[in-house]
């Protein structure tokens, strides 16, 4: 059962260690680019990974509607982007969805299937070796100069 709705919410999430590497050439990359397609559905995208929260929250902070925000989190959670953490009960007593970041990260590698076993042996020796955070933080590393090149998503 849920709880009552706090702005204090305690809910927290466990990552995997080993991502979803999604290929370009894998049917799931489309579902990935289509949901990530619209600013509205990255902003709710980054918002819900930094805190998960409710749609109304979330379309509070995005300053959208309620109607915007559920179309992109049914998008967001088709390509398994995001998913429900928990349910709590607003003020009013209304049950509420809270969601967040997906418990186990997307890849997408700009390649085909054929590489990808290459690329799931590279990550997890550098995952073992480094640990998790920092090849994320590598990863950004190397991809925040390219961020220009992915503004038509």
């Amino acid at each position: 059962m849920g709880r009552l709705f706090s702005r204090d919410s305690d809910t927290t999430f466990e990552r995997s260690e080993t991502p979803q590497v999604v290929c370009l050439d894998d049917e799931h990359a489309d579902e990935v680019l289509g949901a990530l397609q619209s600013e509205t559905a990255q902003s709710a995208f980054r918002a819900l990974n930094r805190e998960p929260m409710a749609a109304a929250e979330l379309a509070d902070e995005l300053e959208v509607s309620v109607q915007t925000i559920g179309y992109h989190l049914e998008k967001l959670i088709d390509a398994n982007l995001i998913e429900h953490h928990e349910t709590v009960y607003s003020e009013k007593g209304r049950e509420m969805v809270v969601y967040g970041p997906a418990t186990e990260p997307t890849m997408l590698f700009f390649g085909t299937s054929d590489d990808r076993r290459a690329l799931e042996s590279a990550f997890r020796e550098y995952a073992s070796v480094l640990g998790l955070g920092a090849v994320v933080l590598a990863i950004r590393a190397v991809l925040s100069p390219l961020e220009p090149l992915f503004d038509w998503l």
